[in-house]
């Protein structure tokens, strides 16, 4: 089978070259099968700057779509972390606050639909009851603003406390009450907080817009290669089946110093994933439901 469960499967851009093109990091994806890319706006100043790039930057950025035919459908805004918008400090609250809302934007823009928001109500600081409420008041107000502007805004799980299960986001998410704030799972950070369970992933079934799809290991959720970590696919993609979940996939990855090598792997991990999908599928491509029925994709 070509698609994972009939799902758009995009590559995050830090899984390529940092000093590639918009041009080759776009055709390198799609030549290594993917549907769309996942752009990064991190804690860098290279890439907060980039919601803040003018019309004639993001014309450019939206040409090279164009050229190679290949969309960035996803931003991964993990540059709240720097600029927490659970934080005390009111100016480093209110920069957050406004780089959410220039990521919304800078979304509308270039045709961005998910806009992947940090759980953290603070990061390097210390978490207390009233960063968490700061934190819920301001997730109202980007909330908001999103809706204003059609894009979707969705609380990646992390590996704190806050959010480190689907149903933990859904509370916040239910307190919003606003179809333009949803969850994006990632099934690395799930699994290695020791929260990947069926029943998690289906208390927000009807909010799941996008997964993250890495391995990890306990007690490090990063830079490990598919298949050497803890995190079960197969399990994994049989519930996804089982939910007839039918968003957007991301295969989170990050490139070495190794160039070539690094090009080469987001194809092999592509295969990786692809291979566990169809394993779930079984040989007759057919998976059993809660309620006793079977279907056949």
């Amino acid at each position: 089978m070509t698609r994972i469960n009939g799902c758009l499967l995009g590559l995050y851009e830090k899984a390529l070259p940092a000093d590639m093109t918009w041009d080759e990091r776009l055709k390198a994806a799609k030549k290594a099968g993917y549907d769309f890319l996942e752009i990064s706006i991190d804690e860098s100043d290279e890439k907060l700057a980039r919601v803040k790039w003018t019309p004639e930057q993001r014309d450019e950025l939206v040409a090279a779509v164009r050229r190679q035919r290949m969309p960035i459908l996803t931003m991964c805004l993990s540059g709240n972390r720097r600029f927490p918008i659970g934080s005390e400090d009111e100016e480093v609250r209110g920069t957050g606050i406004q780089l959410i809302r220039d990521a919304v934007d800078f979304s509308l823009d270039v045709g961005i639909r998910i806009v992947q928001l940090a759980g953290y109500d603070e990061y390097y600081g210390t978490p207390n009851a009233k960063t968490r409420a700061l934190f819920g008041a301001a997730l109202n107000e980007v909330t908001e603003y999103a809706a204003s502007r059609g894009v979707v805004l969705a609380i990646e799980t992390m590996d704190t406390n806050l959010m480190d299960s689907i149903s933990k986001v859904m509370r916040y998410i239910r307190r919003v009450g606003a179809p333009y704030l949803n969850v994006y799972p990632d099934v690395g950070n799930l699994t290695s907080m020791g929260r990947n369970s069926a029943r998690d992933f289906k208390s927000g079934r009807d909010h799941i817009v996008a997964i993250h799809l890495k391995d990890t290991i306990p007690g490090k959720t990063r830079d490990i290669p598919y298949g050497q970590g803890t995190v079960d696919f197969v399990r994994f993609f049989k519930l996804l089946r089982q939910m007839r979940y039918r968003g957007l996939l991301v295969a989170e990855m990050w490139a070495t110093d190794d160039r070539e090598a690094s090009i080469e792997y987001v194809a092999q991990a592509r295969e990786f994933l692809l291979a566990k999908y169809n394993d779930a599928c079984g040989p007759h491509h057919s998976v059993t439901f809660d309620q006793g029925t079977a279907v056949n994709q």
